[in-house]
């Protein structure tokens, strides 16, 4: 019998692409989203759509209780850390009250704060920026749910590219609709980078392999400023590389701005280690063209 997996975002940026690979991988994926559109795009996929939202995770929660794994992957820009406390309620109540035994919490590299220019791994002390200071106390939440003898994996990713949306692919955005790229800065800040197909094989290897309780930085290793990445961008779409001063970005972003500006160096040297994880996209200036295709692809509009 196919083992259950209830994977929370199901249609976002993050959770399409890991509620596929594990389609794939023989998995009855059952993918949370509260769109009724995106229902039809998830059942083609192979993902068994469930419409409904965190908000009211009761109406969702038979659901959620007849899993055997949650990947947890959702994400609200707007509502962050509430919706997330939601979810690890929901998630506990289906732990308690259900037969999900296995959890897949996914977290971020912001929660090691600037990193001022050492490489951090899983070890190293959390100083999580402002933006994101919730975030270490929820994975303490997460892995808590260990009582109940339920494995829990934490996955902290980098910034995510591929497809077209993300970061990212709001840069490619702006070339498109603006003729510019605008660097965060003077751009001699590290920005760590995973694929997003990097991603999803990450989460199914984790899945798999993964010990209970062990949490798992993501990242290419390639080490780019910001500024690289953007000018390989402006290349890239033939646009003008432009530069955003601090002070203007903090004004206009706030919190979001200051996360941007972080420099930050990580390593995935446990996750290639302990789960066979071997990135296939090492390198984001080198694959820039392709990428910027596979961006033209997934909009109507390119940049001409």
């Amino acid at each position: 019998m196919k083992r259950r997996v209830f994977v929370t975002g199901a249609s976002g940026y993050l959770g399409s692409g890991i509620a596929a690979r594990l389609v794939r991988a023989g998995y009855e994926v059952h993918g949370l989203t509260r769109s009724e559109e995106k229902a039809g795009s998830l059942a083609a996929a192979g993902i068994q759509p469930v419409v409904g939202d965190l908000e009211h995770w009761e109406e969702i929660g038979g659901s959620l209780k007849n899993a055997d794994i949650v990947v947890h992957a959702a994400w609200n820009a707007n509502d962050t850390a509430a919706l997330d406390q939601r979810a690890l309620a929901a998630i506990r109540d289906a732990v308690q009250d259900g037969r999900v035994r296995r959890v897949l919490y996914t977290s971020g590299i912001w929660v090691h704060g600037d990193t001022a220019g050492k490489v951090v791994d899983e070890a190293t002390p959390l100083a999580p920026l402002p933006l994101v200071t919730w975030r270490a106390a929820h994975e303490d939440v997460a892995l808590d749910l260990a009582e109940f003898e339920v494995d829990v994996i934490v996955l902290r990713p980098t910034i995510v590219y591929g497809e077209s949306r993300g970061i990212l692919g709001d840069l490619f955005a702006e070339a498109r609709d603006q003729r510019s790229v605008t660097c965060p800065g003077a751009g001699s800040q590290f920005w760590g980078l995973v694929h997003r197909d990097d991603l999803s094989e990450a989460f199914a290897l984790a899945l798999e392999h993964a010990k209970g309780g062990e949490r798992y930085n993501l990242c290419d290793e390639s080490h780019l400023t910001a500024r690289q990445i953007c000018a390989a961008i402006a290349r890239a779409t033939g646009t003008e590389l432009r530069f955003w001063e601090n002070e203007g970005v903090l004004k206009q972003l706030g919190l979001y701005g200051e996360a941007l500006l972080a420099s930050q160096k990580t390593t995935s040297a446990k996750a290639r280690r302990e789960l066979g994880w071997v990135p296939r996209h090492t390198n984001f200036e080198r694959e820039v063209d392709d990428l910027f295709r596979e961006w033209q692809a997934g909009r109507e509009a390119p940049v001409a």
